[in-house]
């Protein structure tokens, strides 16, 4: 697999270059990756990933579209449905790997 283009704020840009509102990292494309670990059993890999998606929430819980990359704040549409099924999922293979 071809390195990840992680962001200093810990998460994952949609792709190499990605500058769309100004290149924040995803939390959709994070908990992508956090699904590829869990695949192939890399628990501590998908974990971070999971943990990094969890402090990206607001005050109230919800789930953003981006995380900005310049304060690590919750950013653009709030809350994403997508984000929260995908962190559905992450969170349903981190118990069922009984790693979470």
């Amino acid at each position: 697999m071809k390195a990840l283009t992680s962001h200093p704020v810990g998460g994952i840009k949609r792709y190499e270059n990605d500058n769309y509102i100004g290149g924040n990292p995803w939390v959709l494309a994070t908990l992508w990756v956090a699904l590829y670990y869990i695949e192939i059993k890399e628990y501590d890999k998908a974990k971070d990933y999971f943990k990094w998606a969890t402090k990206s929430c607001t005050a109230l819980g919800l789930l953003p579209e981006q995380v900005s990359k310049d304060n690590g704040e919750p950013c653009w549409v709030i809350p994403l449905t997508w984000s929260h099924a995908m962190y559905v999922l992450v969170l349903s293979g981190l118990k069922e790997a009984g790693v979470l």
